[in-house]
């Protein structure tokens, strides 16, 4: 097999890529908001919800002008949605070289280990892999409450359920460093919906999350938990047989203390002092010189004691930035008992800290038809979505360093060079989904009770893959100093021609994802 001496920018880049960015759980297809895709009916619809709605969660957890469906007493809905995603991720294994400790690569990235040049290839740190993280269950709670008997035309909501997550298990993999990884935000909202007339809602909510992030990689982080604050403004106005709703969501932002391991040899490990075969040594023996760095100097952000320059473990905070959005919906009473819907959603990723070093904009659109016969209401729904990652990635600026232990069980340091930031997006490939297909059955007088009714679901979000690395050429002058952008899944580059499943030579990783939920819930109207 032939070796690759200078992949570097990508293997340096999967320490913060696997522990920071895995993903597979729960994204789709906005990124990794949920939008009501998993609530209730508008489970049913593809998560169309803006207009009208069908069930007291997706009033609570979208605009908060829909709360007014529920004047007329009390309505308490209970459920749970079970997603179960499939995330597969074949690299080169260019990743696992670069943090290996092959000397030849002792001027990029720090490393206890100590391998002669020429002496491994990428193949020998190539990996296939499918997640271990296949089954979720996202409760779905929300009760409404009308005070109009009080001569006020309000209805108030509260809720309780999943509004974002990720994750992914790859540690049964041993050329994957341990990657597993988990983020869930578990969202308690409060809402208030009036009527200022017979044809115009308002309303107002607010979002309150408590979010988990867990960053799993191999000795660069552990789980950490967050508060976190979200606005919701929402109006809609009926005009006939039509509803048009409008809604406004804000950033919602979270800072997790100490989560990330940015160095594991001191505050100053790219330094030419630091950087040498001395600390590459198994126990830092050896006599050789201290080399001339090629990465210069890198800010190491360091949450830490007792640490000096080229000793010790360093950690910073992660602030990270779920994006603002607006949403427009129309819904159309077709007459003979027939209903459509259609959402549109902005998601401003681009303004969200963190991850717009990864994400561009997207735009999101689905529609929904429901029939209804007897008591009984058929329903169905389509969901498409932009892929929101950024087709070239720099290098990181939130996450400038990782430290980590590799697959031999030695520390390394290293940048986050521009391909590690590509690594990242590899595993954030849940994102990319863009076909959502959904059916659905609502009953009311269910079992014969008159004031309790079900609403059930299942759908699929249909499989896509991406391939990663080649985005990356002519990135600048990263590229110019180091001549490479990347690794390849050919044969000819040193890969496996099986993996290459339509990558070019300058990629480095190939993910596919799909995905599948059922779920169902009660709402009992007093």
């Amino acid at each position: 097999m032939k070796t690759f001496k200078k992949d570097w920018k990508l293997g340096a880049a999967v320490g913060t890529a696997l522990s920071l960015g895995s993903a597979g759980a729960i994204a789709g297809p906005h990124g990794f908001d949920l939008h009501n895709v998993l609530h209730g009916a508008s489970a049913s619809f593809a998560g169309t919800s803006i207009a009208h709605v069908e069930d007291p969660v997706s009033a609570v957890f979208g605009n908060p002008a829909t709360l007014t469906t529920y004047y007329g007493g009390t309505n308490f809905m209970f459920g749970a949605t079970f997603y179960m995603p499939r995330a597969t991720m074949i690299h080169d294994g260019s990743a696992g070289y670069a943090v290996g400790g092959d000397a030849s690569l002792d001027a990029l990235v720090t490393n206890d280990g100590n391998i002669a040049a020429t002496t491994d290839t990428l193949s020998d740190y190539a990996f296939n892999s499918t997640s271990k993280a296949d089954v979720y269950a996202v409760p779905t709670v929300a009760v409404t409450q009308d005070l109009s008997g009080l001569g006020i035309p309000v209805v108030l909501g509260v809720g309780v359920s999943a509004t974002s997550g990720i994750g992914v298990d790859y540690k049964h993999t041993s050329n994957s460093l341990g990657a597993a990884a988990e983020l869930i935000n578990l969202g308690v909202n409060a809402g208030i919906g009036m009527k200022m007339s017979d044809t115009l809602d308002v309303g107002v909510s607010m979002t309150i999350t408590y979010a988990m992030l867990e960053a799993g990689l191999t000795g660069s982080g552990g789980m950490t938990h967050d508060i976190g604050f979200r606005g919701t403004l929402g109006a809609r106005k009926t005009m006939g047989p039509m509803t048009i709703g409008l809604y406004y969501q804000t950033e919602q932002e979270h800072q997790y203390d100490n989560i990330h391991v940015t160095s594991m040899d001191g505050t100053a490990p790219f330094s030419s002092a630091t950087m040498s075969t001395v600390i590459n040594s198994p126990d830092g023996a050896g006599g050789a010189t201290a080399v001339t760095s090629a990465v210069g100097t890198v800010n190491v952000k360091c949450n830490a004691d007792n640490v000096s320059t080229s000793t010790g473990v360093c950690r910073q905070d992660l602030i990270a930035q779920q994006p603002w959005n607006v949403g427009l919906g129309v819904s159309m009473d077709m007459g003979n008992n027939l209903m459509v819907m259609a959402d549109i959603t902005h998601k401003a990723w681009s303004d969200a800290h963190f991850f717009n070093e990864f994400y561009d904009d997207q735009n999101v659109m689905s529609i929904g038809v429901q029939k209804t016969i007897g008591n009984m209401k058929l329903r169905a729904g389509y969901g498409y979505a932009d892929d929101p990652l950024l087709s070239q990635v720099a290098e990181g600026v939130e996450v400038a360093s990782i430290g980590g232990v590799n697959q031999d069980g030695h520390a390394y340091s290293s940048p986050m060079y521009g391909l590690f930031m590509s690594y990242f997006q590899a595993m954030e490939t849940p994102v990319i989904y863009k076909h959502r297909i959904a059916i659905g059955l609502g009953v009311e007088n269910f079992l014969g009770v008159p004031f309790l009714s079900l609403d059930s679901h299942a759908a699929v979000q249909l499989e896509e893959d991406k391939c990663f690395g080649s985005g990356q050429v002519g990135l600048g002058s990263q590229h110019a100093a180091y001549g490479v952008d990347g690794t390849s899944l050919a044969a000819a580059a040193g890969g496996v021609t099986q993996y290459t499943g339509g990558c070019n030579s300058l990629d480095h990783t190939k993910a596919t994802v799909s995905s599948f939920h059922l779920g169902g819930a009660l709402t009992w109207s007093f």
